[in-house]
């Protein structure tokens, strides 16, 4: 199947999830999250796909099958219904300072067979939903398109950390490989290297608009963690998409109502740079506010906010608690 190429967000509490999938496997999740962010935004699906939420608050998908291969000559069925099997067995593991979850990823998958039109169906229990859909902890940005086309599910996740990113980062060698879900495999810190990291950063280089730069850190005489340089690569870059990045570059009124915009910056001194520093709040409001409901909003909490230690956090703080509350409301889920 064709893939349409479209920049898809990815909560980054899945993007950091402790999981190991095959190639097959991550095109299901890419998938899910594709379909997630058409139901966010509002979006009509194309009319092979299909959601439905039931009573229950689960979320039941249908896929076409051809939509998890990358080409007509990909006609690898058996690999998909065991990548099915295998995300019926797996459970998406998350934690922090403040929770752990451990959580079965998908039920009752079941693949209709049609000839080329073969579709598979399954449900997404309430609580996974909202760890796709929950960006309050923050989202990295890919093209769809690329990250359909990995061969290797390590570049994937690389890919996927590093997507959009512009500072430096270190992870642990016991880190990285909990995020990719590798266990005990790999003791040697030189095998993990040179079967994990290598072989991503090849593919990475070779199609995709980011890659790295890494540098082993050593403690004493053993490598413990790894240095990581985002490396952007604009000649891999869908030209339509980087049109579209440009010209929201181009103003931080793309997602900021002129009324709104004028009233932080006049009544409160907000600058430029502190408004870019918050747009993926602004676009997040934009896409689920009116402009007159955020102008009344901020309104409201004018006098709040003036008599605040801090005005302009409790603003900013203020529009994320707002955009936290429409996201339940509209979703019917606990965005924790």
């Amino acid at each position: 199947m064709k893939i349409t190429n479209k920049e898809v967000l990815q909560s980054y509490i899945l993007t950091t999830a402790k999981y190991d999938y095959s190639v097959y496997e991550k095109r299901i999740l890419y998938r899910i999250i594709e379909i997630l962010q058409f139901l966010i935004e509002g979006k009509k699906l194309n009319e092979k796909y299909s959601i439905q939420i039931t009573t229950q608050n689960d979320y039941d998908f249908q896929i076409p099958l051809s939509s998890i291969l990358v080409n007509e000559k990909d006609e690898n069925y058996t690999r998909i219904k065991n990548a099915f099997k295998s995300l019926q067995k797996k459970i998406i593991e998350y934690e922090d300072n403040k929770t752990w979850l451990s959580l079965n990823l998908i039920e009752r998958p079941e693949i209709t067979k049609n000839g080329g039109n073969s579709y598979a169906s399954f449900r997404v229990s309430p609580m996974i939903a909202e760890c796709f859909m929950d960006f309050s902890k923050g989202f990295r940005k890919y093209e769809l398109k690329v990250a359909m086309e990995f061969e290797s599910e390590y570049s994937m996740r690389f890919y996927e950390l590093l997507s959009n990113k512009k500072t430096p980062i270190n992870y642990s060698i016991e880190n990285l490989k909990e995020i990719f879900g590798l266990g005990d495999k790999y003791k040697l810190t030189a095998n993990f290297i040179n079967k994990v990291i290598v072989p991503a950063k090849k593919e990475l280089d070779s199609r995709s608009p980011y890659t790295f730069h890494y540098e082993p850190i050593k403690t004493g005489r053993k490598i413990t963690s790894i240095h990581f340089v985002p490396i952007y690569q604009p000649q891999f870059e869908d030209e339509n998409l980087k049109k579209q990045k440009l010209n929201k570059q181009m103003s931080n009124k793309w997602f900021i109502p002129k009324n709104v915009y004028d009233f932080l910056i006049h009544n409160f001194n907000f600058t430029d740079k502190e408004l870019n520093n918050n747009l993926n709040l602004f676009e997040n409001l934009y896409n689920n506010m009116s402009e007159e409901a955020l102008l009344d909003f901020l309104v409201d909490i004018r006098f709040f906010a003036s008599n605040a230690d801090n005005p302009k956090g409790f603003i900013i703080g203020s529009l994320k608690k707002k955009a936290e509350q429409i996201f339940e409301q509209k979703y019917g889920l606990n965005n924790k």
